[in-house]
């Protein structure tokens, strides 16, 4: 099922991308898994390459404020190199806006926002001994076995 929906969401126009120089724009990487999807859509149907630029930097820490990555052994720019990550997604480049540049593009007071997940620095102490666990590095064979096994689920 999971394929088809990735199928249905994801439909490439041969014609389009054919013998093209492909760019991606994303927001995050957190997992890695839908974009490696994406990108083997945009190569099936025949980009001669294909770049991707994220508008974040990478996503390294758990968050404990509501977004759904709660641990860090399920983010792959915490156990993997842009270099690795950019072999695992099966891309020719991949770059990331840096903290300091996603912070510049704003009016208000860098303070004024929260960089947790790209920092690691926690705006509220943490105390619950099962979120600082996670603030452990991760087991990283463990961690690309799990994607790995993710994947094949969403085949």
């Amino acid at each position: 099922m999971r394929s088809y929906n990735s199928r249905i969401k994801y439909n490439a126009v041969r014609g389009v991308l054919e013998g093209r120089k492909v760019v991606l724009v994303d927001d995050s990487i957190v997992r890695g898994t839908t974009i490696k999807k994406l990108v083997g859509v945009i190569r099936a149907a025949g980009a001669l390459e294909v770049h991707v630029r994220i508008a974040s930097p990478p996503v390294r820490w758990p968050c404990f404020y509501g977004m759904d990555y709660p641990t860090r052994r399920e983010l792959i720019a915490a156990f993997a190199s842009t270099h690795e990550i950019e072999s695992y997604l099966g891309v020719d480049s991949l770059r990331y806006l840096s903290l300091e540049g996603m912070l510049s593009a704003t009016r208000d007071e860098p303070t004024n926002y929260c960089t947790a997940c790209f920092s690691g620095r926690y705006p509220v102490a943490l105390k619950d001994p099962a979120q600082l666990a996670e603030l452990t590095e991760p087991d990283k064979e463990w961690a690309r076995a799990e994607l790995e096994r993710v994947l094949r689920s969403m085949e």
